[in-house]
């Protein structure tokens, strides 16, 4: 199951693996499917331990049809101190898997109502700013009011950066042009000096690469002492940003050192005082010492939560990941609807040693991972696609009236 689950290899291509290894009785596409859906499961409904220090990390998929999954890992803070704050995905459990029509505040406020029943009020909720699971956090806290809510770090300081520079014109302008160079210079002698593809997602997160692409350009041209008119064609443009360009490289510069002191380490008040010092050591224009001064002052509040001796988590990167290796099956999916291998995300949470696996394929059956998921939800476009068009092919030129 590891070359499906850590490898992200597809099923076909798995049980091909076993036959280019030369082993016998191999299994099949089917058996690898089953063997993964039945973990899933396994791993969902076994019973985690009671106690007072989880942290629940929430998140919804993207809509697949009319359908999100809502899921809910959890960690304790033990395990935290333990294990340390870049959490992989076995280092923490699947608490919550629930595939909703509509994904609400209060269908987030009911499946966290049922996973602290299952282990206890968590000590906190990891989440980012999306309103649908923001407002199921605020509906548990009115009746655990000792509950906190984390603003995952990732999200929020990438809208402070987008708050930043969204609305510059300078920045729309060298968008437009990097993406007018990519096309000028591919077929050139500069080719090799092509910008990064921009992302279509977390682009705001992921600017470093753009912006450091624009000030090295500049720098290779001085250092080589280039007057090529095809170079000043392609690159020229990017003189008059270059102060703008550091002042950007400045504010990704510090959202990168925060980011690897507070996922690393955790939120605590000593944390975010050396967050403190490294913004002030980067920040050197009135731009990026505004954007330090919103960063601190989101961190003094979550900072603020912590309770004294006490390290929170401060992201919720591992969703982000599991949802990542999710998406991969759904997208080979032609019809790319949620099916029940949506199990493979507790899958992927899953210890898989051997113990596990035996337990999982002596208590689970086939029929429980079908029962599982014909009450999970409402039918999904495949489960419809399927009831009306069915397998079987219809019997063409006959009327039984």
């Amino acid at each position: 199951m590891e070359f499906l689950l850590f490898c992200n290899m597809s099923l076909r291509a798995a049980a091909r693996a076993f036959l280019v290894m030369d082993i016998q009785r191999s299994p099949t596409f089917w058996t690898l499917r089953h063997w993964v859906l039945r973990l899933g499961l396994y791993e969902l409904q076994r019973a985690k331990p009671l106690a007072t220090d989880w942290i629940f990390i929430v998140d919804a998929t993207i809509a697949v049809g009319e359908h999100k999954a809502l899921v809910i890992l959890g960690v304790r803070l033990a395990q935290l101190q333990e294990r340390g704050f870049n959490l992989q995905h076995q280092d923490v459990v699947t608490l919550g898997l629930k595939i909703l029509p509509r994904c609400d505040g209060e269908a987030v406020h009911a499946q966290l109502e049922e996973a602290a029943r299952q282990v206890g009020v968590p000590r906190a909720v990891v989440s980012d700013g999306g309103a649908d699971v923001a407002k199921g956090v605020r509906l548990l806290r009115q009746d655990h009011p000792e509950v906190d809510w984390i603003y995952d770090l990732t999200h929020r300081l990438a809208r402070l950066l987008e708050k930043q520079l969204k609305d510059q014109l300078w920045w729309d302008r060298f968008v437009t042009q990097a993406g007018k160079v990519r096309n000028g210079c591919r077929q050139t002698k500069w080719s090799f000096l092509l910008p990064p593809a921009p992302r279509t997602k977390a682009r705001w997160f992921n600017l470093e690469p753009s912006v450091n692409w624009g000030l090295r350009v500049l720098a290779y041209g001085r250092k080589e002492g280039l007057r090529d008119q095809k170079f000043a064609a392609l690159f020229g443009w990017l003189e008059e940003l270059e102060p703008l360009l550091e002042e950007a490289r400045q504010m990704t510069a510090m959202i990168k050192a925060v980011c690897e002191i507070i996922k690393a380490k955790g939120i605590n008040a000593p944390h975010v005082q050396l967050c403190r010092q490294r913004i002030e050591q980067i920040a050197q224009t009135p731009k990026a010492r505004t954007l330090g001064a919103e960063i601190m002052q989101f961190l003094d509040a979550q900072a603020a939560l912590a309770r004294p001796g006490e390290t929170l988590l401060g992201s919720s990167d591992v969703i982000e990941s599991v949802f990542g290796k999710y998406k991969s099956v759904v997208e080979r999916s032609p019809l790319k609807v949620i099916t029940e291998m949506v199990l493979t995300v507790a899958a992927l949470t899953s210890a898989r040693t051997s113990q596990a696996v035996k337990a999982a394929m002596e208590t689970v059956s086939l029929k429980a991972v079908k029962n599982w998921f014909g009450a999970n939800g409402n039918p999904t476009q495949l489960t419809r696609r399927k009831e009306v068009l069915g397998c079987n092919r219809p019997v063409i030129g006959t009327n039984n009236a």
